[in-house]
């Protein structure tokens, strides 16, 4: 059989479905870089506005020494790592 004039060639074709299907797969490849990357940038930001959410309450030594009756030992419960515990 003849090929008709203007018709591509079997490696011709075969190269360029190769090459169109490398292309699908790194687009592919990079939408979904992309959609990972944004998806952990918002839960990123959800932990950020969790953790200004959280306020904790700020004393003064003064009112801490009055609570503890001035650090007495009579009101220690122990020590931890960060050093005594008082009741």
């Amino acid at each position: 059989l003849k090929e008709k004039k203007g018709a591509l060639s079997k490696k011709k074709q075969a190269g360029i479905i190769a090459i169109s299907v490398i292309l699908g797969m790194g687009m592919l490849a990079l939408g979904m870089m992309f959609f990972m990357r944004k998806r952990n940038l918002r839960n990123n930001d959800n932990c950020v506005e969790r953790k200004d959410d959280m306020e904790l309450p700020i004393f003064d030594l003064s009112t801490i020494a009055h609570a503890t009756g001035n650090f007495s030992s009579s009101n220690k419960l122990g020590a931890g790592g960060f050093g005594p515990v008082f009741k």
